[in-house]
């Protein structure tokens, strides 16, 4: 069953390099594995679900062996940060056909669950990035942290766009060492930096975020009082809502209590497309906080 299962994803993947999202079929892929429709969908509710899987698969094989070779390896700080980099620049040049034709079949100004699902993954990995340099550099660097987040990103995609438009591949390790050894020069010289970027824990936009989620989370439960035809299920997700908004309302929110009442609520299929916002407005503020 998941041998079947991954020669799907290894076929679909093929398949929307090659055609695109939209001009495959869930009957091209099932013929590529010479199995029924019937059958693919035991494995996938639909032909996006198969997508985010891909798509949550590619991440997680990129955190997972980053974070292994972190754990794993008795090396510098640095050396580390060279390696995550080294890593990153593999798999995205590995997947670099399927993300083309992702972005080419979906934008991201288009709505849809895999447009959300993107956008809460970048940040996801904004928050990797910042981490991983806080790792290698020190909390003494968290002034400009956020500046620093940005460069290494804006680097990294634009080595991986002329890698994929015009080519040739560079050597990745040497790549990543050299993406590293630059960013440490500016670290070297950080006392002569301003932060272009507002550090959240010393100006009001962390409050703002916070408040943004409170009116979007108050104007969820005025639609679900106002519904004529509530359940206890949804009385449940009323207190719930109702918790989190209180809990957001003081001076400092327990951090854990929020993820635990966000993830129970975004369990909830009908309140998923609210909660996206909310979600990554959270993974934000945490981000920015820390």
């Amino acid at each position: 069953m998941a041998q079947r299962h991954e020669e799907l994803l290894d076929a679909a993947v093929q398949l929307f390099q090659r055609h695109g999202f939209h001009a495959t079929s869930v009957a091209d892929i099932t013929k590529a594995c010479g199995i029924s429709k019937g059958a693919f969908y035991k494995h996938f509710s639909s032909k996006e679900n198969m997508i985010l899987e891909l798509l949550q698969r590619y991440y997680d094989d990129m955190f997972r062996e980053a974070d292994r070779f972190a754990e794993g390896v008795q090396q510098t700080p640095l050396l580390v940060l060279k390696r995550k980099i080294s890593i990153e620049l593999e798999k995205s040049i590995e997947y670099r056909s399927f993300f083309i034709a992702l972005v080419t079949d979906f934008p991201p100004y288009e709505k849809g669950e895999i447009s959300e699902f993107l956008n809460r993954i970048r940040q996801t990995h904004h928050q990797w990035h910042r981490q991983a340099l806080l790792d290698a550099f020190g909390p003494q660097n968290k002034a400009y942290l956020n500046d620093l987040t940005i460069i290494m990103e804006g680097i990294i995609h634009s080595y991986l766009m002329r890698m994929v438009w015009k080519g040739p591949l560079l050597p990745l390790d040497r790549l990543g060492d050299f993406i590293a050894e630059n960013l440490k020069v500016i670290v070297d010289h950080g006392d002569a930096l301003s932060p272009m970027l507002p550090d959240f824990r010393d100006n009001k936009s962390g409050a703002s975020v916070i408040k943004s989620m409170e009116d979007d989370l108050k104007l969820l439960l005025s639609e679900l009082k106002t519904e004529s035809a509530k359940t206890p299920s949804t009385e449940k997700d009323i207190q719930s809502i109702e918790l989190l908004v209180e809990e957001l309302e003081q001076e400092t929110p327990r951090e854990f209590l929020v993820d635990a009442l966000l993830a129970q609520l975004y369990r909830r299929s009908y309140l998923k497309k609210e909660l996206t916002k909310i979600m990554t407005a959270w993974e934000i503020w945490k981000g920015d906080l820390t």
